[in-house]
């Protein structure tokens, strides 16, 4: 099996990379330990995507190359998207951890099987929240809406999906490019829209626009999406709402935790790559055969919240089950990962707002709320 990964990358995707490889390496050890898929060693090959579609091309081509037939990633939204067609023409299931664009749900299908996968959410999910955020008089209640989204095909997505699903009237859209010091004639813009809110769109760790916005004039709320408020909760972002996944205190979780104790706290989506690997793993052993297709006719068989229960470090009896004829569910570090039809979950998300240096949790939304709307 393989892993795209941008392990050039420098900053906050720097940590994301080298956190993910290291749950990958984990989940593959894991794997192995008990014997492997079909009694077989689960080898992997690592290639960098260096967050350019051309260079991850020639890596995905050189994981082709080497054999694989199934991989973990790409992290960036942009990736999986220039990828997915390539996923197809060559039969490789890709699961992503972090790709999280709606168009994706229906990305990489020939003769009806589809070679892209997630344990990561669906944006539509975040953007559902965050509207029913900007929507209700128990939270904003805005007539108003400033949208302010990175510019990238994560931003634009999710950007879209909210414009769609608010009730009030959308009177300022502002892209913005990464990496600036300063975004004066941005935030200019949205002052000057007098929306009576803004949905902020951005990765974990892209807020200096949303910093900039927070000591100016802007006098309206602030809707954020999920990851952006950090542990240690700056002082500029309190009153901001969050559409956050609620977190899963499940046996899987925590010992992964203590697996990856060296690397903790664990960069966003790191328990998504462990739980792709163990997926990939666990398809093979219930398809027995290790091909493309196999696996991704047998992902929600292993993940889709019936039969036997299995979890972090567990694939000895993961096997044992199937061997049996038993149906497994694989329940995650991340999540429970039951992955639908379009081989992606439904998680329970939270909605939160900062008080001073901690969170309020205002309100949760169990899986069934989404249910039927994220199409």
């Amino acid at each position: 099996m393989g892993a795209l990964l941008p392990l050039s990358a420098s900053g906050f995707l720097e940590t994301v990379a080298k956190h993910h490889r290291r749950a990958i390496e984990q989940a593959v050890t894991d794997i192995n330990d008990a014997g492997g898929p079909l009694g077989r060693e689960l080898k992997l090959t690592v290639e960098d995507t260096e967050l350019d579609p051309k260079t991850a091309k020639t890596a995905f081509d050189s994981l082709v190359d080497s054999g694989v037939v199934g991989l973990v990633g790409p992290v960036v939204t942009d990736i999986s998207m220039a990828l997915a067609d390539s996923f197809a023409e060559e039969e490789v299931i890709a699961v992503s951890p972090s790709s999280t664009h709606p168009a994706l749900a229906s990305a990489a299908v020939t003769d009806a099987t589809k070679y892209f996968a997630r344990t990561a959410a669906n944006d539509i999910q975040q953007a559902l929240v965050m509207a029913k955020i900007l929507n209700s008089e128990r939270f904003v209640g805005a007539e108003t809406v400033a949208i302010v989204h990175v510019d990238n095909s994560f931003g634009e997505g999710l950007a879209s999906v909210i414009d769609e699903k608010i009730t009030g009237k959308t009177v300022e859209t502002v892209a913005f490019p990464p990496g600036r010091e300063t975004y004066s004639g941005r935030v200019s813009r949205v002052v000057r829209s007098g929306a009576d809110a803004v949905a902020f769109v951005a990765e974990p760790g892209n807020v200096t626009i949303l910093q900039r916005l927070a000591r100016s004039s802007f006098d309206g709320e602030f809707v954020l999406s999920e990851g952006i408020i950090p542990g240690d909760v700056p002082s500029y972002m309190d009153g901001m709402y969050s559409a956050s996944v609620a977190a899963e205190q499940t046996t899987g979780s925590i010992k992964l935790r203590q697996e990856l104790d060296d690397i903790t706290p664990l960069a966003p989506y790191t328990q998504h790559a462990y739980d792709a690997t163990f997926l990939l793993g666990t398809a093979i052993q219930q398809a027995g055969t290790a091909t493309g297709t196999a696996i991704s006719n047998n992902l929600v068989s292993v993940s889709g919240g019936t039969g036997q229960t299995v979890s972090v470090d567990e694939f000895g009896r993961a096997v044992t089950l199937i061997d049996a004829d038993r149906t497994v569910n694989y329940q995650g570090a991340s999540s429970s990962v039951d992955l639908n039809e379009n081989l992606e979950p439904l998680n329970a998300y939270i909605i939160e707002r900062v008080d001073g240096d901690g969170m309020d949790e205002l309100e949760l939304l169990r899986a069934s709320f989404f249910q039927g709307r994220t199409a």
